[in-house]
């Protein structure tokens, strides 16, 4: 491995997470609340620091038995005995391990469109309520989980191949959500120290202080206020009322795990009684991460942070420029090419976005490109990432829809390659017509260009080893992952500038992200609960269904949904939240389900680069912004690129075929393979 640091001693040390939720040292003047939140926070730091140190070790070890139990099976026809229960039980200890440290670093997502604009004492005073529901439900979580470890053990539960007690992996969920609720009373006293701070007047504090234990101990026991008030409400009129809930504390900036949690768990109170609901959720917590099939999620994220750490972008953006460098808006084009290699392997929009734009932007501007279609063009670039194979977001829609994940990626090649082209068609057509926006960029040798492309054939060789296994049946998606995330770590150690710090970093990153999706996992879990007990989705499909309108109408209102919510949100929680409801109305309406994720995949997309928010606009101005552009140029030089991707959504509304014609000759595959 290059350019390894010799005085690293502790691989811990080397991964610098940003905090933003806890004070470090003490101030002069620190009040009781400071004090106790500064002593949580020190004692409490170490012990989850070092548990996600240990699970970021067992993500890479998962990846690892994954090659070793297919070289086994493929070379001897020998697969290593209890390979699932092994990779399963290695995710529980993984996602519990980390979900503490991923709170303690603010990893945890949440909507900051209204609270962005808020004073930070009207925030705190957010924070601190959202504190004390967010410890409520971990803290029961983690009781539940200590009750059904003592069941375990007294009844010597084991598993069935490698014979692992069940009560072990409870008290790892129990120890995991317990040290998470500990992180929440650790943020709540450091928001009340901010209020403490902020009101001179102790009256006025206490009296804030009794509100925001009121107003908390109102949302706990909403079920029991709304029964006393409202007795006779039916299922459908709680689902409304909790959904409605749902997207009020999200837009106040309750993380989306916990809010989804929070809404279940409290409608589930009132519709079937607190014994019953803490029942479920004992199950829950456990059961909604213990499923083989999620081991995929930390591989491919694995695998595309030790893309992005191995700066592959870097070389996918230089072969672009060298092949299409000379066209018309040529640094453009290769951008967007750029853009597509990366995402085939990275897939997540943002990351590519801001990858690509850190190599392409000031590129651009060094051969006088225009702001707009320099910031525009990589913007739009950054949105295949989640659509190109292999993507994250279509592993959520397979898991939450029951659809297969092999078809969903093969389904995304064929729009994915058509709206790159797209985009750099659009590039080449304003630069045709005002070649001032984009100069023509020097000439290379064919030498230069053919070694630029021999340099990213690690990249193509990955690619055409995980799309090719999933397509030929050899390999399900799950051990297509383990592939990808070992293969990427090979490719990353051969990298020149890839050293133990950015190898940590991977690891770290991969580890805290899959934490924050199996925490919104546990959240979807009580709320799908809740939502099918309410009869809701049901309801709203019948009263859809009952409109004398075309179902291309509801259709477009479905995606003009997922166009605003993508401005405001990531699309993987997007999905978690929408698809219990929607997706059984999609069903019902005759659309394919396989089709469909790709459509609605392309509009949350779209929803990132759409004014007047757009998070990938946001990342790309935060990139430019040392050469003054403002958010309106790139709105400017988004548009061409929205019209394109407008028009590839007609194309395939008209033509479904263009979508199923990879997944439907692919050899049928089981739900979640």
């Amino acid at each position: 491995m290059a350019n390894e640091d010799p005085g690293l001693e502790n691989p811990i040390d080397i991964v610098h997470l940003e905090s933003s939720n806890f004070p470090a040292e003490p101030e002069a003047g620190e009040d009781i609340f400071g004090v106790i939140a500064r002593i949580g926070h020190k004692v409490l730091d170490p012990v989850c620091r070092y548990l996600c140190y240990a699970a970021a070790i067992l993500t890479l070890m998962m990846s690892i038995a994954m090659v070793v139990d297919l070289v086994s099976r493929l070379a001897f026809r020998k697969p290593l005995s209890g390979m699932i229960e092994l990779q399963t039980y290695m995710l529980v200890f993984m996602a519990f391990f980390s979900i503490a440290y991923t709170m303690l670093k603010n990893q945890h997502v949440a909507v900051d469109l209204i609270t962005s604009k808020l004073s930070p004492h009207v925030n705190s005073l957010l924070q601190s309520i959202f504190s004390i529901w967010g410890a409520f439900i971990f803290a029961a979580m983690s009781w539940l989980s200590a009750l059904r470890a003592i069941e375990a053990f007294e009844r010597d539960q084991i598993s069935d191949i490698l014979k692992v007690p069940f009560g072990l992996l409870y008290s790892a969920v129990s120890l995991g959500t317990l040290l998470l609720a500990l992180a929440l009373v650790t943020l709540l006293l450091s928001h009340l120290s901010g209020l403490f701070q902020h009101y001179r007047d102790r009256t006025k504090f206490w009296t804030t202080f009794g509100a925001v234990v009121l107003i908390s101990l109102a949302g706990i026991f909403s079920a029991d206020i709304l029964k006393a008030v409202l007795p006779d409400l039916s299922s459908p009129a709680i689902g409304i009322i909790y959904t409605i809930f749902l997207m009020i504390i999200l837009l106040l900036g309750f993380p989306v795990g916990f809010s989804m949690a929070f809404a279940g768990l409290t409608g589930l109170f009132y519709l079937i009684g607190h014994d019953v609901a803490f029942n479920i959720a004992k199950i829950n917590t456990y059961d909604a991460v213990a499923v083989y099939f999620f081991v995929v999620i930390p591989f491919f994220l694995l695998m595309g942070f030790f893309i992005l750490h191995a700066g592959i972008g870097a070389k996918l953006y230089d072969a672009g420029i060298k092949v299409f460098g000379r066209l018309p808006g040529g640094l453009a084009v290769g951008t967007v090419a750029g853009c597509g290699g990366f995402a085939a392997i990275c897939g997540d929009s943002v990351a590519s976005a801001a990858t690509m734009g850190s190599v392409s932007v000031p590129e651009m501007k060094k051969y006088n490109y225009d702001d707009s279609l320099a910031t525009g063009s990589v913007a739009a670039g950054g949105t295949l990432g989640i659509l190109i194979p292999p993507s994250i977001g279509f592993v959520v829609y397979g898991i939450i829809t029951e659809q297969s994940i092999g078809k969903m990626f093969m389904a995304g090649i064929i729009p994915g390659i058509i709206l790159t082209i797209g985009f750099a068609a659009a590039v080449y057509v304003q630069c045709l017509i005002n070649p001032k926006l984009g100069p023509k960029a020097e000439k290379f040798t064919f030498k230069e260009i053919a070694w630029s492309i021999f340099e990213i054939w690690p990249v193509g060789a990955l690619f055409a080893a995980v799309i090719g296994g999933i397509y030929s049946g050899i390999l399900t998606p799950t051990e297509a992952g383990g592939i990808g995330a070992s293969g990427a770590l090979l490719i990353a150690l051969f990298a020149k500038d890839f050293n133990r710090k950015k190898l940590f970093s991977a690891l770290f990153e991969a580890t805290t992200t899959s934490a924050m999706i199996f925490t919104i996992l546990i959240g979807v879990g009580l709320l799908g609960y809740m939502i099918t007990l309410t009869d809701l989705p049901r309801s709203f499909a019948n009263y859809l269904n009952a409109l004398d309108v075309s179902r291309y109408v509801i259709y477009v209102l479905i995606l003009l949904l997922y166009l605003v919510l993508g401005m405001v949100m990531n699309i993987i929680p997007m999905m978690m939240l929408t698809l219990p409801i929607l997706f059984p109305t999609v069903l019902g309406l005759g659309f394919d389900p396989i089709w469909f994720g790709v459509i609605m995949v392309i509009m949350m997309e779209m929803g990132q680069i759409t004014p007047p928010i757009g998070i990938n606009v946001f990342v790309i101005h935060g990139v430019a912004k040392k050469y003054d552009v403002s958010m309106a140029t790139i709105y400017r030089g988004i548009i061409p690129f929205v019209i394109v991707e407008l028009l590839v959504i007609f194309l395939l509304t008209l033509f479904p075929e263009i979508v199923l014609w990879l997944p439907n000759s692919m050899d049928i595959l089981p739900p979640l393979q």
